[in-house]
């Protein structure tokens, strides 16, 4: 055909080729397809499948499923919503369905299950296969760490890093869950949120947890058992860690009834009862007891020194206080001081020393021989 005659063709019959192109005719066609029809899962998984649907003109187009094995569920959906049809618009993007498959987990063996589109044009079919993934084929979910011993003292919080791999072909969420010791506190979550309770993996990625330690402040040094489990339907994996508590010395010292006072003669001597606590997380040893008094004066302690103290234990000790022969009469600050290792407490009695009563009684005995003296000399000498 020459170009004239090209030219002179109407223009309807050029719309008409058009239309009729191998491109126009496909994109009018009635279909139902969907990118991956034949997938393998783990037990226990949900599986998504994106669906199209195209018809030459709009319309509605009815969806049903088929197949279904027992113990399984398979719904269809779009926009949010469960559906059993879809308006198609032609020459436009077909609206988004998608078929969800929930597998058991004693899901075994490859199960087919089918789609079917209803239009004026007739039926179409999509069968979607479902491989359950054996035990030990690659599978599977793993935690690890690099360091699964750290150690502390009962006021650290022990931080640890772990990698949860997903080993499976399917975007897996995980629920997160520590255990240790009664009175400690442990917290997993993603290392990205501190605040969530569970972590979406892809299949085939990894991810990195922290986990968040807190012994009770009474706990004693020794080694502790932490637990760290992830789930995610049946697919389950866990890691040992363990958290050493090296301990902390601290003591102190006080009184029985938190009165830090004393009271002595000029001569003689006083006593108070010392209380010396363990109050850190690991035993003291040879606890000593000394003593700052004032110049010239001299404490001694009953017992001298405590072999040992466990953690929470206290015992007594006697405190004698011998002030100096010429202190005079008022209040004096005894240091004491119990140490063992690094741990130290000071404690300040105040010391009171008072007359002795021995005085009174001379002073007395003076003033009676001096009125017994006055009485004498009256008698004697008074008539003359």
């Amino acid at each position: 055909m020459t170009r004239g005659r090209l030219a002179s063709l109407p223009l309807t019959a050029l719309l008409l080729l058009s239309a009729l192109s191998p491109g126009a005719v496909a994109a009018a066609s009635f279909s139902l397809t969907t990118p991956y029809p034949a997938v393998t899962v783990q037990p226990g998984n949900t599986v998504t499948f994106d669906l199209s649907v195209t018809t030459p003109t709009p319309e509605r187009v009815g969806l049903a499923v088929s197949g279904t094995p027992a113990g399984w569920t398979a719904s269809l959906t779009g926009g949010g919503n469960t559906i059993d049809a879809v308006y198609t618009a032609a020459g436009a993007t077909p609206p988004p369905v998608q078929l969800s498959v929930k597998v058991p987990q004693d899901a075994t063996g490859t199960h087919t299950i089918t789609v079917t589109a209803t239009a004026s044009e007739g039926t179409r079919t999509l069968p979607i296969t479902v491989t359950i993934q054996a035990a030990g084929s690659g599978g599977g979910v793993k935690l690890t760490t690099d360091f699964a011993k750290l150690s502390g003292t009962a006021s650290s919080t022990f931080s640890y890093s772990l990698t949860l791999e997903n080993n499976g072909t399917q975007q897996q969420t995980f629920t997160l869950q520590g255990q240790g010791p009664a009175g400690w506190q442990v917290a997993v979550h993603p290392s990205s949120n501190a605040q969530a309770l569970t972590d979406t993996v892809a299949g085939g990625s990894t991810d990195t947890l922290t986990v968040t330690v807190t012994p009770p402040s009474s706990a004693t040094a020794g080694a502790y058992p932490i637990r760290v489990t992830v789930a995610a339907g049946s697919q389950t994996a866990t890691a040992q860690l363990e958290a050493d508590v090296t301990g902390s010395p601290s003591l102190s010292l006080s009184t029985p009834n938190q009165v830090l006072n004393a009271t002595v003669t000029s001569g003689g001597t006083g006593t108070v009862t010392l209380v010396v606590t363990n109050n850190g997380t690991v035993p003291l040893t040879d606890v000593t007891l000394t003593s700052t008094p004032p110049t010239g004066w001299n404490v001694t302690f009953s017992p001298s020194a405590i072999a040992s103290l466990q953690p929470n234990d206290s015992q007594n000790v006697t405190a004698t206080i011998h002030p100096a022969s010429n202190a005079l009469t008022g209040d004096y600050d005894v240091t004491m001081t119990a140490s063992s290792g690094g741990a130290t407490q000071n404690v300040d009695i105040r010391t009171t020393v008072q007359t002795s009563p021995l005085w009174g009684f001379v002073g007395l005995a003076l003033i009676a021989i001096v009125l017994v003296g006055l009485g004498w000399v009256f008698r004697r000498y008074g008539r003359r």
